[in-house]
Order: C-alpha cells, then sequence, then structure tokens
C-alpha cells in the first residue's frame, strides 16, 4: 500500500513531503555531529547523501514501507526531519533530529504529537514507538513529552551502524486507555 505523506501543522511547527529545495539545509543541518551521533546519518553529509536520502524516502513511500518528512517552522523552512517505519499491521516507530539552532524549543515534541495522531488516525496505528538511545536524554524527554511510556525495555537495533547497534530505550504510545484513543 503506498503511503502519501500528509501535510500537518499546529500552527507554529509543521510536517510535510521532503522536496528538492530541501537539500541546502538538511546538507546544513546535518554537518551537527549530535545528528551523526544519534542517527544513521553519515557524517560528513554532502548534497548527494541528501538527493539519496530523498530518493530512498520516496521509494519507502511508494512502497508502504515508512515515511520521511521534513519537520518545518511557521515560514515552512526546514528545522528536521520525522520518520515513520517499522510498519507493521497496526504497530510503527516515529524517528526525528531537529537543526541545532531549534532545538530545545519543543519542535520535536510538537512533530512526534503530529505525526503520531496522524499515524493512529488515518493509518489506524495503535501502538508506536519512539526507541532513543539510553544515552540520549534530550529525546528520551522527547519521547516522554509527547505521550510515549518508557517500557523498561532494551532493544538492539540492527539497521544502526555496527558499533551503535545496542542500548536503545523503547518508549511506547497506546491507543488503549487514552482519551483519543479506541
Amino acid at each position: 500500500m503506498r503511503l502519501v505523506a500528509p501535510t500537518l501543522s499546529d500552527g507554529d511547527v509543521g510536517i510535510r513531503p521532503l522536496r528538492e529545495a530541501d537539500v541546502p539545509a538538511l546538507v546544513a543541518a546535518c554537518q551537527d555531529p549530535e545528528i551523526s551521533r544519534w542517527t544513521r546519518v553519515p557524517s560528513p553529509y554532502t548534497v548527494e547523501d541528501a538527493r539519496q536520502f530523498l530518493a530512498i524516502a520516496a521509494s519507502e513511500a511508494a512502497g508502504g514501507r515508512g515515511l520521511a518528512l521534513a519537520i518545518t517552522d511557521a515560514g515552512d523552512r526546514l528545522i528536521g526531519t520525522i520518520g515513520l517505519m517499522e510498519l507493521d499491521g497496526e504497530t510503527g516507530e516515529i524517528g526525528y533530529w531537529v537543526a541545532a539552532e531549534a532545538r530545545g524549543k519543543g519542535v520535536a515534541v510538537r512533530a512526534t504529537v503530529l505525526l503520531r495522531d496522524w499515524a493512529h488516525a488515518e493509518l489506524g496505528l495503535r501502538e508506536i514507538e519512539v526507541l532513543p538511545h539510553r544515552d540520549n536524554a534530550p529525546s528520551q524527554r522527547v519521547a516522554e513529552r509527547a505521550g510515549f511510556t518508557d517500557s523498561g525495555a532494551l532493544r538492539r537495533i540492527a539497521r544502526m551502524p555496527p558499533g551503535r547497534q545496542d542500548g536503545y530505550m523503547v518508549y511506547r504510545w497506546g491507543s488503549a486507555g487514552h482519551p483519543d484513543g479506541d
């Protein structure tokens, strides 16, 4: 099933499909070593890396395997990315990064809530996970503030680079028991 990337906003923070015009902002933001430290983003990050990311995102959406979206400010400038992946029936995972200049302002929390609520309402996901590394306290706070609960479990993530595959905390959100849930 092909996934169609949504365009969503809370008035200040938005998420939308990635586009070629985002390449310079992607390249600039991904020079930050904190992004490559916690994600699969290569360092140094090049224009070719950004274009390959856009191509992979299009392929993943076309195949129904996931979505990679731009996180934007009120002026529609890319300030991060957020993805929905590991889709399996009624479950999925959200991952994100935010450019250094936009951190500490609730951007990741707001984008995560937008995507979580859309994925629940439009794709029927009943359980969604966020998997921050145990040493990534800011990402753990994002998960908590976005309504995800620490399950107490640690997971190995094979898609991460060698040497960085272990130690991911499992934060879960489930629609059962939530005021807007079934």
